[in-house]
């Protein structure tokens, strides 16, 4: 049963869920989405669903899991398709050692803030195998696992997740990068924007990457594109 003596709680179970309906493009995000609100609406009050991989055993592709390890965050999953994104197995490094330097400071306190109950939703591009460009779209929700609060995480990938086909299913971003937050106490939503032209492109590794990843040249114009912009 849902809780019913904590309304607030049931207003952000309810609000998430319909904010991840309007938001996500992808099948694989929303069906985490509606995987971890349902669970979230069944927990008593103040407690966290848990995860347990064999629950969605389609979606872990997909998924990863974060711990706070000090003042990191270090990856305890890392699914197929989130390392192939970089080539390697994320598991045991830690987010600051994943996500290029320039803009980890950027997308840092958004990992950060799911540790104080609010979910995100993070939209953008990258640079994809073989240089094609692809749209991705984050997920990011607070569990308890064995005792420990972790950040549940799925990426999709338009190079290898299905968009939705429902007429509900929103269009892509514009450029730069996107945060929708949702705070799991009231359901409050805050959402802001990275533009392009704010984005440190010309710092990040894009000749490097595809250089030691595949034969394709890159130029800055095409570095500089909004729907290249690699995360």
């Amino acid at each position: 049963m849902p809780h019913t003596d904590e309304p607030d709680a049931v207003r952000s179970g309810e609000a998430f869920l319909a904010l991840c309906r309007r938001r996500l493009r992808f099948k694989p995000t929303l069906a985490l989405a509606e995987h971890w609100a349902a669970s979230f609406l069944r927990m008593p009050p103040g407690e966290l669903p848990g995860f347990d991989p064999m629950d969605a055993a389609p979606l872990l592709p997909h998924v990863y899991i974060l711990e706070r390890d000090g003042d990191a965050l270090r990856y305890r999953v890392s699914g197929e398709s989130v390392n192939d994104l970089f080539f390697s197995s994320h598991i045991g490094k830690t987010l600051s050692q994943v996500v290029p330097p320039a803009i980890y400071s950027l997308v840092a306190p958004y990992f950060f803030d799911v540790f104080d109950l609010k979910a995100c939703i993070f939209k953008g591009y990258v640079i994809h195998t073989g240089l094609r460009a692809a749209e991705f779209e984050r997920l990011l929700l607070p569990v308890r696992r064995n005792g420990t609060l972790q950040l549940l995480g799925l990426l999709s990938l338009s190079t290898t997740s299905a968009v939705r086909t429902d007429e509900a299913a929103p269009s892509a971003v514009e450029d730069g990068f996107h945060f929708t937050q949702i705070a799991l106490t009231d359901g409050t939503i805050t959402e802001s924007h990275i533009p392009l032209h704010d984005l440190p492109v010309d710092d990040l590794p894009f000749k490097e990457h595809v250089r030691q990843h595949g034969p394709y040249d890159l130029t800055p114009e095409v570095a500089r594109k909004g729907s290249e912009t690699e995360c």
